[in-house]
């Protein structure tokens, strides 16, 4: 009995022992570590690994499904063919206060974008219509054969043959110059300084305004029996930098020649030259048109085809090599993104073949159609067709988005104010669709 209490309460004081002393001879600190922490600091550390790797796995998956959903929306938007519209608003200019729009296709000339917007000139008077076909502003002269030129926000309407010149923006109008000789050709640059080319019998002349229509002092002078006959002129962006081409005989062959005018770093030459391009680098072409399509570049239209240059260097007109183009040229547009360019398809099948070039002379698209167009515009990414009753469409890929008719006489097709919208104008309506 003594024996077996003895034995329980050394079994009592050796499990007191075991709870005051720590069975682990080194103590914290020094060494020391405890293991139900560190498995712990485990638990948790796994647990936030797997955290941090599914959350990583759903944002991979929603990443994934965007770009799929991006990709679908991309395909869509490029090889989705329209075959209807729905009319989202229409303007009757017959019926329609349009606050001077002319209402009437008599003396109606035609429409071209401008700003957000068009103008509509006609030989009674220009008027500004925003993407929702409000008048914005209208201004009203009498002109007998009106021709305009538009430059990024600003825009001059001339009388061809006649001496008067007004000089828009998109706040109305900023001035009115006035030549002393019978306007041929009219140039306006995106700060509205404008370029009239005019002439005598004896010699041309190019006459320099400001926007708001007084002489600028500047003027070219070119005798017809030695420089030849002026052809058209376009200006830079800023209006420094002038191309003209001219027509000339050359023992009895006529020849065409483009001068490059600038008029703040060419004050060295008392005609402003800073380049000359001779027929040998025109491919013997006769240039009847040119344009500054930015400040860099510059593109001359010929019967042989199209001349890119270079205008980087401002004194030294760089020409690239021609694009030659074998068949007749039926119809030319140019952007200050794009140039096309439209003849015969001489290889049968469709009846008309499209070439779309960049500023710099890059192929972008060649396309042939059959649609029996009579106006091209390309506005954003779009290459609009028409005809007084219709249009097709087609994008920069090639893809024929819409083909279509209206029930009134057609002027112009732009694009809307927003995606899958066109803006289509005539003399008497104005109609905002949306495709379908």
């Amino acid at each position: 009995m003594n024996n077996t209490s003895s034995t329980s309460r050394e079994n009592k004081k050796k499990q007191l022992r075991r709870q005051i002393v720590p069975t682990n001879p080194e103590p914290f600190g020094r060494g020391g570590y405890d293991e139900d922490d560190e498995d712990s600091r485990e638990v948790v550390y796994n647990a936030h690994r797997k955290v941090v790797r599914r959350r990583i796995r759903i944002v991979l998956v929603l990443l994934a499904l965007a770009a799929i959903a991006g990709l679908c929306i991309y395909r869509y938007s490029i090889y989705h063919e329209y075959t209807d519209y729905q009319v989202v608003w229409e303007k009757d200019f017959t019926v329609e206060d349009t606050e001077g729009v002319t209402k009437g296709e008599g003396n109606f000339n035609g429409y071209v974008d401008f700003a957000d917007g068009i103008l509509k000139y006609t030989k009674d008077g220009v008027s500004y219509l925003d993407a929702q076909g409000k008048v914005v502003w209208n201004q009203s002269y009498e002109m007998k054969s009106p021709i305009i030129s538009v430059n990024g926000e600003f825009a001059a309407v001339a009388d061809q043959q006649g001496t008067s010149i007004y000089i828009c923006d998109k706040s109305g109008s900023q001035g009115k110059a006035t030549s002393l000789l019978p306007i041929m050709r009219v140039a306006v640059s995106a700060k509205g300084v404008v370029a009239a080319l005019s002439e005598d019998s004896k010699a041309s002349y190019i006459n320099m305004f400001h926007k708001d229509g007084s002489d600028l002092k500047i003027s070219v002078k070119s005798l017809l029996s030695k420089d030849g006959y002026p052809v058209d002129i376009s200006l830079s962006p800023n209006g420094t930098q002038l191309v003209a081409s001219f027509m000339y005989l050359d023992k009895g062959m006529l020849k065409c020649k483009v001068i490059f005018y600038n008029f703040g770093l060419g004050k060295n030459d008392p005609k402003r030259v800073v380049g000359i391009l001779y027929p040998e680098t025109l491919n013997d072409g006769m240039v009847g048109r040119v344009r500054f399509l930015d400040e860099s570049h510059c593109v001359l239209f010929s019967d042989k085809g199209l001349v890119f240059v270079s205008t980087r260097v401002e004194t030294e007109p760089e020409a690239g090599e021609p694009v030659n183009i074998e068949e007749e040229i039926r119809t030319i547009y140019y952007t200050d993104r794009y140039v096309a360019v439209i003849t015969d398809n001489v290889e049968g099948g469709d009846p008309y073949r499209m070439r779309i070039y960049g500023v710099d002379g890059a192929p972008v698209l060649d396309q042939t159609f059959n649609f029996q167009y009579s106006g091209v515009n390309i506005d954003g990414d779009l290459i609009l067709l028409y005809n007084d009753s219709g249009c097709q469409v087609f994008n920069l890929n090639g893809v024929q988005k819409f083909t279509g008719s209206f029930d009134f006489t057609v002027s112009k097709v732009s694009a809307g104010r927003f995606p899958g919208t066109l803006l289509v104008t005539g003399p008497q309506m104005m109609k905002e669709i949306r495709l379908q």
